[in-house]
């Protein structure tokens, strides 16, 4: 809900900075015409940037201690090969062709630090990517390994990428990516997958995923 909150304020300031952009630029005996077309191009600036914001505030989901983001389920289709099925916190459901023995998920993580941490802001996730990978090292090695994103590409910025790229200009925002240990796929495997602030915890929701998970450990 915070990030949804902050996206809607984040949304009308872009919306003012449109609105006194367009007053600027229409009423030509204001100002010198060049410090108008300066003052109303700053304002567009401001807006188009405010609106990226704010569609990459909502893109995040808010994180409690543990929050369950997504389960997973597999089916075997051939010999180290499954078919993965991924229903996210929205109830979006999708599908991948994972190579491998084991599975493993990322996402991008936003913490905040300083005064927002203060005023009580959650950290918020979104889902990065899922990949599978070999149990051997020599097959790890040989073949191509599958991965997937599982985030939509941005509208040219990135909160995540921006503070950890600009962090001396980002000193609230801390900017950290949690990953999953490699858990095993097994065919009618489930799991349920949740993330904490430092990662994720994948726990078995059948027999089927506990037998894989007590025999390969």
């Amino acid at each position: 809900m915070q990030f949804s909150g902050l996206a809607f304020f984040i949304m009308f300031g872009a919306l003012v900075s449109l609105l006194l952009a367009v007053f600027i630029l229409w009423r030509p005996y204001w100002v010198i015409a060049w410090l108008k077309g300066s003052a109303g191009l700053g304002f567009i600036g401001l807006a188009i940037f405010l609106a990226l914001l704010a569609a990459n505030f909502h893109s995040y989901q808010g994180l409690l201690t543990e929050e369950p983001v997504a389960t997973l389920s597999f089916s075997k289709q051939a010999p180290q090969r499954y078919l993965a099925t991924l229903v996210d916190a929205n109830g979006s459901e999708s599908e991948f062709s994972l190579d491998g023995d084991l599975w493993q998920i990322d996402a991008k993580i936003i913490k905040w630090k300083g005064y927002l941490a203060a005023l009580g802001m959650t950290p918020g996730y979104k889902l990065d990517r899922i990949q599978g990978r070999y149990l051997s090292i020599e097959q790890e090695r040989r073949r191509s390994r599958t991965v997937y994103g599982l985030s939509s590409p941005g509208m040219g910025f990135d909160l995540w990428d921006a503070a950890r790229t600009n962090a001396f200009w980002l000193p609230w925002v801390d900017a950290s990516y949690g990953s999953a240990t490699f858990v095993p796929m097994a065919d009618g495997a489930i799991y349920a997958v949740n993330l904490t602030a430092t990662g994720f915890i994948a726990r078995p929701l059948n027999p089927s995923a506990e037998k894989a998970i007590t025999t390969w450990e």
